[in-house]
């Protein structure tokens, strides 16, 4: 299908990178290759030279294509390295969790940001976002040690459409579904007296004493794609982290 007739808000030249990306990681584009020229390449995906040459610089920023002068742009690598993406452990450590827990989604919805809600996210007022809630538990585990609710970019709905359980990064198939780049993490920790629907949801009693952790996921030009809020009971979860002397 050429891609300009495709209907989705995700912009065009993601769209090509993420089609080169899915044919490179399949071996159709094998590593060590040479891409077409840019004019070939562009016709043969029914886009402009412009197009092209933005999707190739998005492959550039992950490491999977690499440009040399006088030969061509090869492919690089079959998969990027999420962890080399960020230089502290934040982002293995959110890999971690995500592929040691379940998120059991009890709620999916599209809801309209207003007032605080609006403000602690930190979009404009009237902007709807795509909202789901429900308890996470380690694998294995019968009882859940927080509850999670996440905010997202109407871009992610063919991403959580028909999603139930989340067993890996919502962030990561977000990234590999549209083409979209999370450029930073904005993390925030506080201790919180739990709300009761909450407590409710977590067989905790009113009044219990917890963490509550905010992530805003930004993409380029510090677009927000993701809103997470994970709430903890203190005596259920810790956040440890390394720090090393240079």
């Amino acid at each position: 299908m050429n891609i300009e007739a495709q209907r989705t808000q995700t912009p065009l030249y993601l769209q090509v990178a993420h089609r080169l990306e899915r044919q490179i990681i399949s071996g159709e584009r094998a590593v060590g290759s040479l891409l077409p020229p840019e004019a070939e390449l562009a016709q043969q995906l029914g886009v402009s030279r412009h197009t092209v040459r933005q999707a190739i610089a998005q492959l550039r920023k992950k490491g999977m294509l690499v440009a040399r002068k006088g030969v061509g742009t090869r492919v690089e690598a079959a998969r990027t390295d999420w962890r080399e993406r960020f230089r502290n452990n934040s982002r293995d450590d959110l890999f971690e969790f995500a592929n040691e827990s379940e998120f059991f989604i009890r709620v999916k919805e599209r809801r309209e940001m207003r007032g605080k809600l609006a403000t602690e996210i930190g979009c404009r007022p009237g902007r709807r976002l795509i909202y789901m809630a429900g308890p996470r538990h380690f694998i294995g585990e019968p009882l859940p040690f927080c509850w999670n609710e996440v905010f997202l970019d109407p871009i992610a709905w063919e991403v959580v459409e028909d999603l139930q359980v989340q067993r890996t990064s919502l962030f990561q198939q977000i990234e590999q579904r549209t083409g979209e780049r999370i450029e930073e993490i904005q993390q925030e920790i506080r201790a919180v007296e739990i709300p009761d629907e909450i407590c409710e949801g977590l067989n905790r009693p009113r009044g219990t004493i917890g963490l509550r952790i905010t992530r805003r996921y930004l993409a380029s030009g510090g677009r927000l794609m993701e809103y997470a809020v994970q709430t903890s009971p203190a005596d259920s979860f810790a956040y440890r982290t390394n720090l090393s002397a240079e």
